[in-house]
Order: C-alpha cells, then sequence, then structure tokens
C-alpha cells in the first residue's frame, strides 16, 4: 500500500510540475480551456455493495499536445457514492464522498470521439490511487458527454457525465 501512494505522490507531483510549467508559458490563465461537468456514477463495493451517486468536477485543458494530438487536462473534483444497499440485509449506512485530484489524456479517434485515460488520487472516505478509461463525445465545440470506469481503492464506478466548457 505505501509503494502504491508514494509512486502516485511522485506521479501527481511530476504531472503539477509539468503542469505548472505549462502554465508558466501561457500565463495568464487563458479560460477557454477552462471546464466544468458533472453526471451520475454507478457505483460498486467488494462484497456485494452498489449505490448510485453523484460527481462534480472542474478541469483545464492545456494547450500543448502531446504527439501533436494528445490532450493533457487537469481535472478537480468531488464524488458522492450514495448508500450502498447490500445483497443481504438491505441498506448500508456506508457511503465514499470525498475530493479527488487527476491527470487526464485525451486521444483522438475521430473529429467528435475522444479516448480518455485518467490517473489520480482520492482524498476522500475512499482515499487512494484511482485509475480511469472511458469516452467522449463531443456535440459540439462546447459540450461533450463522457462514459467512464473509474476504480479507486474500494470503490469501481461506471460513470456517465455532462462537461461544458467555457468559451
Amino acid at each position: 500500500m505505501k509503494k502504491i501512494v508514494t509512486i502516485s505522490a511522485v506521479v501527481l507531483m511530476s504531472v503539477t510540475q509539468f503542469a505548472g510549467t505549462a502554465l508558466a508559458e501561457d500565463a495568464p490563465v487563458d479560460a477557454k480551456r477552462l471546464y466544468a461537468g458533472g453526471g451520475f456514477g454507478f457505483n460498486s463495493i467488494p462484497g456485494g455493495g452498489s449505490a448510485t451517486g453523484v460527481q462534480l468536477f472542474g478541469g483545464y485543458d492545456f494547450k500543448f499536445k502531446l504527439n501533436e494530438d494528445i490532450s493533457t487536462a487537469l481535472e478537480i473534483g468531488y464524488m458522492d457514492s450514495g448508500s450502498f444497499d447490500r445483497y443481504k440485509g438491505g441498506k448500508s449506512n456506508s457511503n465514499a464522498k470525498g475530493v479527488w485530484a487527476a491527470a487526464l489524456e485525451s486521444v483522438p479517434l475521430s473529429n467528435k470521439t475522444d479516448m480518455l485515460v485518467r490517473l489520480g488520487y482520492d482524498f476522500g472516505k475512499d482515499d487512494g490511487v484511482l485509475l480511469g478509461t472511458g469516452l467522449q463525445y463531443k456535440f459540439d465545440t462546447r459540450v461533450a458527454f463522457r462514459m467512464e470506469y473509474i476504480a479507486r481503492q474500494n470503490v469501481n464506478s461506471l460513470q456517465a457525465n455532462i462537461l461544458f466548457k467555457f468559451k
């Protein structure tokens, strides 16, 4: 566990340092690169429990591109898993909620569809590394729909989110 936390901390510090350098080159922060979103998470825990929760997030899409087409963004959000129901015994009082931060790579598959990969850390009740992958469909230049699978320390989520860019 300590190895995972240490590796995650090093990765997040590297991403933050890289992002800080990129922001310094583009200073001041370009408001057109900011976005916000939210949606629902269909969550599960080991041992048989499920819950429907919500998440809200905001992010910044950096100007630089890796390999001339892969976008990098930094996101910060809040997740509330909802109360988990247990298959044996009804409702449970257990839930996971809290703040998270993640680096997000967006790989274009077409002019409207991107593949998403994320690595981050959850600072809430389910603290630890979070990994995710999914797809994004862009309705236009300002609105997109995301479907992602996020794996955390204890809670795994299938998420459906809407994203709004401040252009």
